[in-house]
This record gives C-alpha cells, sequence and structure tokens, in this order.
C-alpha cells in the first residue's frame, strides 16, 4: 500500500527567478528615479546659470541708470548721489555677492523706476505674456497635427502629389516669415482696413477681442510648421505593419486615424511644443510691442531702453528662463510616461 504525499510549495530562495512583470517594473522604478535625479541636478546647475547670466547681462547695456534716474539737467553731485543710493558705486564682485544673496531669499531688489520689489514688477506682466503664449501654442498644436495629418493621408502613397507639393512650399513660405511682419500685417488688414478688431490693446476694448490679433500673429508661423513635421510623420506612421493590418481590417477612419494613429504622433507633437513655446516666449515679446501688449516685452523694452532698470531686467530675464526649464521638465514627464523609452534607459 503506497501512501501519497502531498508537498506545500516552498518560498522561493534568495535565488529563485521572480515573476515576470517584477523586473520590468522594478527597471522602470529605477528609470524614473535616475531619470528624475538628472532632471533635478540639470535644473540646479542650469537655475544657478541663469541667475549668473541675469547679473552679468545688464553690465553690457550701455547707458548709465544712475543717469537715467536723476534726469539729464542733473547735476554730477546729483548723479552720484544716486549712484550711492543704488549701490552702483560698489565693486562689481560686492554687487554680486549682494545680488546672489538676495535671489537665495527671493528678492531681485526694488525697481529702480517704481520703488516697489521688481518681482512684482515682473509678477504683473507675465499673466498678460503667457495668455496669449499658451493660448497659440495649444491653437497651432491643434491646426498643426490636425492638418498635417488631414494632407498626410491624402497623398498616402504618392497620391495627390500636386497637393503634397503645394502644402510643402506654402508651408515653407509662411512659416520663414517673421512673427512681426505677420503682427503688421494684420493689424493692416484687419484693424486699419476692414476696422473690425482693435489695433493694439487698450482698456477700451475687451480682453479677449484684443487678444485675437496678438494670438494669430504668434499662431500662423508655429502652425505651419507643425504641419510640416506631422505630415512626414504621419506618411512614416502610415507605413507601419501596425497601420497596414489596421487598415486590412477596414477599421472606421476615427478609429483608425484617432486611435491607432494620433498615439504615436503625440510624442514628437509634445516634442515640438517645448520647443516651440519656449521660442514663442522671445516671439512673444517682440509681438507684443506692435500691439502695445502689457506683458514682458513691454517692461523689458521700457526697462533697457529707457530706465536702465537693472533690478527688473534681471528678474524678467530669470523668470523667462525659469519658465522655459519647467515647461521642459513636464514634457520630458510627460513625455517619459507616454513613452518609457525616453527615460534613456534601455529595455528589452
Amino acid at each position: 500500500m503506497s501512501t501519497t504525499s502531498t508537498e506545500t510549495p516552498s518560498a522561493p530562495g534568495p535565488g529563485a527567478p521572480l515573476e515576470p512583470g517584477a523586473p520590468r517594473a522594478a527597471s522602470l522604478a529605477g528609470a524614473w528615479r535616475r531619470f528624475l535625479l538628472r532632471r533635478a541636478g540639470g535644473l540646479v546647475v542650469n537655475l544657478a546659470l541663469l541667475v549668473l547670466v541675469t547679473f552679468l547681462i545688464v553690465q553690457l547695456i550701455p547707458g548709465d541708470p544712475a543717469t537715467a534716474i536723476a534726469g539729464e539737467n542733473a547735476t554730477l553731485a546729483q548723479v552720484e548721489l544716486v549712484r550711492t543710493q543704488l549701490g552702483l558705486d560698489q565693486p562689481v564682485i560686492v554687487q554680486l555677492g549682494q545680488y546672489l544673496l538676495g535671489v537665495v531669499q527671493g528678492d531681485f531688489g526694488d525697481s529702480f523706476r517704481y520703488r516697489v520689489p521688481s518681482l512684482d514688477v515682473v509678477g504683473a506682466a507675465v499673466p498678460y505674456t503667457m495668455t496669449i503664449t499658451v493660448v497659440s501654442v495649444v491653437l497651432l498644436l491643434v491646426i498643426g497635427i490636425a492638418l498635417g495629418m488631414a494632407v498626410g493621408v491624402a497623398t498616402r502613397g504618392d497620391r495627390r502629389r500636386w497637393l503634397d507639393l503645394a502644402f510643402t512650399g506654402a508651408t515653407g513660405v509662411i512659416s520663414s516669415v517673421p512673427t512681426y511682419v505677420f503682427a503688421t500685417g494684420l493689424v493692416v488688414v484687419f484693424a486699419v482696413t476692414l476696422r473690425i478688431l482693435p489695433p493694439a490693446y487698450s482698456p477700451a476694448y475687451d480682453f479677449g477681442t484684443a487678444a485675437i490679433l496678438p494670438i494669430a500673429a504668434l499662431t500662423i508661423g508655429g502652425a505651419c510648421s507643425v504641419a510640416r513635421i506631422v505630415r512626414r510623420e504621419t506618411a512614416v506612421i502610415l507605413e507601419q505593419d501596425y497601420m497596414r493590418t489596421a487598415r486590412g481590417w477596414r477599421l472606421p477612419a476615427l478609429s483608425l486615424y484617432a486611435k491607432h494613429m494620433l498615439p504615436n504622433l503625440l510624442t514628437t507633437a509634445l516634442t515640438l511644443a517645448g520647443i516651440i513655446l519656449t521660442a514663442l516666449l522671445g516671439s512673444a515679446l517682440i509681438t507684443e510691442a506692435v500691439f502695445a501688449w502689457p506683458g514682458l516685452g513691454g517692461v523689458i523694452v521700457q526697462a533697457i531702453a529707457i530706465d536702465k532698470d537693472y533690478p527688473v531686467i534681471r528678474a524678467a530675464v530669470f523668470v523667462i528662463g525659469l519658465i522655459s526649464l519647467v515647461i521642459t521638465l513636464v514634457i520630458d514627464i510627460v513625455l517619459g510616461l507616454l513613452d518609457p523609452r525616453t527615460l534613456g534607459e534601455q529595455r528589452g
């Protein structure tokens, strides 16, 4: 008579293999830790360089702040008194030390002209600049992705060659036109000729109405640039095996392009969004001058050309740089969530 013994499975020892999903999860968590550490270290270094650049850049600006504040008719003694009050008579190394000490405490100094913290002056203008910039980026991404996808699908397999050539030529010409040229042209057409939109910002006009032309000026060229890139990416994706299989299943167009193709375009689109938004911050400063928009552009021009307001210039440059760094970091994190391969890790 034989006896059957039932053995209970023992817990795996230290050398036993784990479940297949565990190493991948651990590897992904480690990749995120290394990614965030790299980005945090890079952010700290970039901020330190940005603070140093914001101090040194004003030394290159021609003119004397003390003379600008005292006035053209001021005597030499009055100018020297103002210079002493502003601390401009101190050696540059002393000024740098005082500046760094203030920045660590979140103080960029008081505006020479307004006698209030320079960050308050800059902070009042930031919402105006960010409003037209962020709205422009959203619009140009939506328009550019939709237009690029539509043309890419319509010209798949070298079909409608004329459309491809016309699209490439038109978007290439439009995207090469400077933003301030678009801004001036929009004012001439819609404000001077047609008189349907205000030519510049004014409290007399509705905020949304006054923002239409600045947003349009920032959107047109960027939308064409995005559309060109998306069209090329669409042509590549349409030839992938999974897209051929999806077409073979005769899936509806909405499912085929929105569900299967669009997610693969988002990585490129988000990368472009970071680059374009950073570039648009610079373009917005020029565009604001055309439309008298009360954003950072007017603040910086006034501080550099007229007032020689060093604290405001430093605070404005720092804020613009900080916004660019934060936007880049956020987009990198979103890209990592969408596609872990962008974390810089090689995984099989």
